[in-house]
């Protein structure tokens, strides 16, 4: 488990001006630690060339910004919540491998994250027919040991959680404001039934953090990484679900979508993605179960295919109802 004051230090040097989370794994892996890297003369870092004259001067004084950053952890652990480093045991492999935030702020089970994962996306404006299958089909593979990843938003979001919390309870949100901004402000009540029932919270934002739109992106990359396929509801070709899904291409995840004949709308951009021949429509749930497992096999090899191939005839087997 990496320690908090590390991960004090870490977070701290992103209080620098031009270090972003990137550079700042960077310069925390090339030293033994914080105080070490904060004593070092300007000639260690010539092969930074993002450390100047002021950078450096700013480095000295991180341990003053390293406590400022222990004592706000300490406080969120007394509220239940807590920070999992980049190099903490609990931290997933496949966000490593990805964009690596340096932190999530987690509430709930955190061993959540070492389940066998689904990610789920879809338009707020999802029909009563999409919420529908959605919250059924969340249920089937929370039941077959599948914990169901999504964003929290209205429609398609929501069904998916709670289909997976009416069965076993094994979703997993993931947020782009704090933890103690619950958004959208509708869904308070439903993320705390999540974590009381051995579910989990998560965001990258320290938890008093208010809505931004970059935010929103960060967290869509985190909702495609953590699992090797991606369930796209319904989108009407823009807007979040839209992004999602491209997203999930640059990742290498494989993107699953409902049959055509279920009158799920809106439609307009399923239709575009449906017509993608790397995308495999979900014929049934055991189906999919088959397909995610093989995914996760090519992920996990030692030569993982940069975009795993999955049989598309395999999904044609069975009949969701």
């Amino acid at each position: 488990m990496m320690e908090l004051d590390q991960l004090a230090g870490l977070v701290a040097l992103t209080d620098i001006e031009g270090i972003g989370d990137s550079r700042a794994y960077e310069l925390f892996q090339a030293f033994d630690s914080i105080s070490e890297l904060s004593s070092q003369p300007m000639s260690a870092f010539s092969e930074f060339h993002y450390v100047d004259s002021q950078t450096h001067a700013e480095l000295q004084t991180l341990d003053s910004k390293q406590g400022t950053h222990l004592e706000a952890f300490e406080a969120y652990l007394d509220d239940g919540i807590v920070p999992i480093g980049i190099e903490d045991g609990r931290y997933p492999e496949a966000l490593r491998s990805q964009h690596a935030p340096l932190v999530l702020y987690a509430s709930g089970e955190t061993d959540r994250l070492t389940d066998s994962l689904v990610s789920v996306s879809g338009s707020r404006e999802t029909n009563s027919v999409g919420c529908k299958w959605i919250k059924e089909l969340s249920s089937e593979l929370a039941r077959a040991g599948r914990t169901v990843v999504s964003g929290g938003a209205l429609g398609a979001d929501t069904a998916a959680h709670r289909g997976a919390l009416d069965a076993t309870g094994a979703t997993i949100v993931v947020l782009g404001t704090g933890l103690n901004v619950a958004y959208p402000p509708e869904n308070a009540e439903l993320f705390a039934e999540i974590v009381d029932a051995g579910g989990l919270v998560i965001s990258h934002r320290p938890p008093p953090a208010e809505p931004n739109r970059h935010a929103f992106i960060d967290r869509n990359k985190t909702i495609s990484a953590l699992s090797p396929g991606l369930i796209v509801v319904a989108t009407d070709g823009s807007g979040g679900t839209q992004a999602q899904y491209e997203i999930a291409q640059k990742q290498g995840r494989h993107v699953f979508v409902p049959p055509h004949e279920t009158d799920i709308t809106p439609a307009e951009g399923i239709d575009e993605i449906r017509a993608d021949s790397s995308t495999s429509t979900i014929r049934s749930s055991g189906a999919l179960i088959d397909d995610l497992e093989t995914l996760e096999a090519d992920l996990s090899s030692d030569n993982p295919k940069e975009d795993a191939d999955v049989d598309s005839t395999q999904t044609q087997f069975g009949e969701w109802s």
